[in-house]
């Protein structure tokens, strides 16, 4: 059945088939040269040298008018190996770092709010000032709470009179005591008098009694003797009653019915009198205490209202930014406002990054860092690792870390992105290549093309700090061997290829 297909090439002449053999190899050759890349050419080499030709291949004089001139043994050599750039690798002073990319931070930063409400009148700063811990930034119109205060004083006024006038009426009501205890003792006295009289009296009466039974007075003067004894009785019980009057509230009794034990010290049994005595005048001086507490409070609460009503700054930095202007009406507290002003420190600032959490232990406290700006190439600042967050956030698996730099010549400003460079190790001697060196690497490993005997070969190394665009290789590598550079993508493991050695 083949045959009979075929059959029709047997009545083309020779010459013609030779014609359609070239026309079919240069289709497939200019196929082969326009449509495959040259990472699986590299891996073809029979088919590379049956179909492949560089004259065939648009890419091939695409790169030849694009490329420099001094980059036109990147092609192919005439002899079949393939040019590339190469590195003849060496030993070099090395200080073991982990680099990160940050941003500089202010170490500290104060949102300014206003603790009482009121119109915005005075802005004493603007942004970009250098401030003073206390300085006047801001004045709030206080004029309510002025009228307020003038009040308020006039209350105190009042309430520390009160106060004075109730405090000299409990010392006159104790002293009042001591003078109604003078008096009961001077009525007990009395009425001892006029008790001893009458009985005096009356033994004066029994004995006259006697003389009238015998004639020897008259029946007249009897009778005014018994007057007389009838005045002196009368005496006896207005003396009685006087006594039991001025003796009210400070009997032993009236001692007892208070609550309190009866002393037998004089002096604290008077004590005690005047404590039951003075209940009253106790209570208005309490009374007037309270009020006078309560007038000063407000007093002081309205003169820090004046004084929150001017916002000072809360430390030595500078303005970085004025959200407010004179005239707003401005509302205690947040609210989730924006601040009216926000002061931030620039002696110093921070560094801050996030670290991988398979390297954080390597990250201590204390070690030194270099960190360089875009905008100051020529500059590199020392700092400090202050910071190192106890937290791994669990969706990227990395910790913040702040650096403290010293910025005394306000060079550095926050929010600028930097490079830091956090010094882990001494510095030793060990080899580092450019990082496009490798095929593919991770955080530990990688590949690299050795060159021996002009051909590539694949080989593992282990793979240390970066520092900037090069990484220390820890293992694989010895020092005088070649490594290439460029086309990696168009290596293979035992490619022949035609090294141009790299000045990198």
């Amino acid at each position: 059945m083949l045959k009979e297909k075929l059959g029709f090439l047997g009545k083309i002449p020779f010459f013609s088939k030779v014609v359609i053999s070239g026309l079919i190899y240069l289709g497939i050759s200019l196929a082969y040269s326009n449509l495959t890349w040259g990472n699986l050419r590299a891996k073809l080499p029979f088919f590379n040298r049956m179909f492949y030709s560089k004259h065939l291949s648009a890419a091939h004089y695409y790169e030849t008018f694009t490329e420099p001139k001094s980059d036109e043994n990147n092609s192919e050599t005439t002899d079949g190996a393939l040019s590339i750039q190469a590195l003849k690798v060496h030993k070099e002073m090395n200080t073991p770092v982990l680099s990160y990319s940050a941003v500089l931070e202010p170490v500290e930063k104060v949102e300014i709010y206003s603790k009482v409400s009121g119109r915005l009148e005075t802005l004493f700063v603007k942004e970009g000032d250098r401030v003073t811990k206390g300085q006047k930034l801001a004045k709030l119109d206080s004029m309510t709470f002025e009228l307020d205060l003038a009040k308020q004083r006039a209350a105190l006024g009042s309430s520390q009179a009160l106060y004075q006038l109730s405090k000299d009426k409990l010392e006159i009501a104790r002293r009042n005591v001591e003078i109604k205890l003078g008096e009961a003792d001077k009525r007990i006295s009395l009425y001892n008098k006029a008790e001893a009289e009458w009985e005096r009296f009356s033994e004066i009466l029994r004995k006259k009694e006697i003389l009238h039974e015998s004639k020897a007075i008259t029946d007249e003067e009897m009778e005014n003797l018994r007057l007389e004894l009838n005045s002196r009785e009368i005496n006896v019980s207005n003396a009685k009653r006087d006594l039991e009057m001025i003796l009210v509230g400070i009997r032993d009794e009236d001692i007892v019915a208070s609550g309190y034990s009866i002393p037998s010290d004089k002096k604290e049994k008077i004590e005690v009198l005047k404590t039951i005595n003075t209940k009253i005048e106790k209570s208005e001086l309490e009374v007037a205490l309270k009020n006078l507490k309560s007038s000063e409070v407000n007093l002081q609460t309205t003169e820090m209202l004046i004084k929150e009503s001017v916002l000072n700054s809360p430390m030595d930095g500078v303005i970085a930014k004025v959200n407010r202007t004179s005239g707003e009406l401005i509302n205690a507290g947040s609210g989730g406002a924006l601040p009216i002003l926000t002061v931030i420190s620039v002696n110093s600032v921070y560094v801050a990054f996030s670290v991988n959490e398979g390297d954080l232990s390597k990250m201590k406290e204390g070690l030194k860092a270099d960190v360089k700006a875009d905008v100051l190439p020529n500059k590199t600042f020392r700092g400090i690792v202050k910071k190192i967050s106890p937290m791994i956030d669990q969706k990227t698996h990395t910790a913040d870390v702040k650096i403290e730099l010293t910025n005394q010549s306000s060079e550095l400003r926050p929010g600028m992105f930097v490079r830091s460079d956090v010094i882990i190790g001494k510095e030793t001697e060990s080899i580092l290549i450019p990082i496009n060196a490798l095929v593919t690497s991770s955080e530990e490993e990688g590949f690299v093309f050795i060159i021996r005997e002009k051909r590539a070969y694949k080989t593992k190394v282990s793979l240390g700090s970066k520092k900037e665009e090069r990484v220390e290789v820890i293992n694989g590598l010895e020092e005088g061997d070649t490594i290439a550079l460029s086309p990696i993508n168009r290596l293979h493991d035992g490619i022949l290829v035609f090294p141009n050695f790299s000045s990198k």
